[in-house]
């Protein structure tokens, strides 16, 4: 017992920027049970988008922002982030990029599709968004400019 606890923490932790389906707690919890939620973030010069893939994606866009929810996640929840990502296999990209919670600036894994043209929504995947928007309570305001554009409530 001592040594599983003393492994927990020295295991290397990171900094994880969710801005679509893993903003789910159920969702993350499953995926990556080391996670601590740290709160809430914001993506200077990104906004957010469903690509023709049918899945969530940031793309560089000057004067936007996207809000999501960062996380600490253990090399283990990682793994298998990349494994649900399609890290690898055609899906998702990894990233870093800066974002800043609460007046902090600090780098954060991003999975990023290289598929940056609007597409529509999976229809599995509304609800799982739409759980995870109950979860992070991001700001109406950014909900309403951005995401509901793509996902209905």
């Amino acid at each position: 017992m001592v040594i599983a606890h003393l492994q927990r923490y020295t295991t290397i932790m990171r900094l994880y920027f969710a801005y679509g389906s893993n903003m789910w707690n159920e969702q993350i919890k499953k995926r990556c049970p080391d996670s601590t939620k740290l709160g809430i973030a914001r993506l200077a010069g990104y906004r957010w988008i469903i690509s023709t893939r049918g899945y969530a994606n940031v793309v560089e866009s000057l004067n936007d922002e996207v809000e999501g929810v960062l996380f600490e996640i253990s090399e283990s929840d990682e793994q298998t982030l990349d494994a649900k990502e399609g890290v690898g296999s055609g899906g998702y990209q990894k990233g870093e990029l800066t974002v800043v919670l609460g007046a902090k600036a600090m780098v954060a894994l991003v999975y990023l599709d290289p598929v940056i043209t609007e597409g529509a929504p999976i229809p599995e995947y509304i609800e799982r968004i739409n759980q995870g928007l109950a979860d992070a309570q991001l700001s109406e305001a950014y909900v309403t400019r951005q995401v509901r554009k793509f996902i209905k409530s």
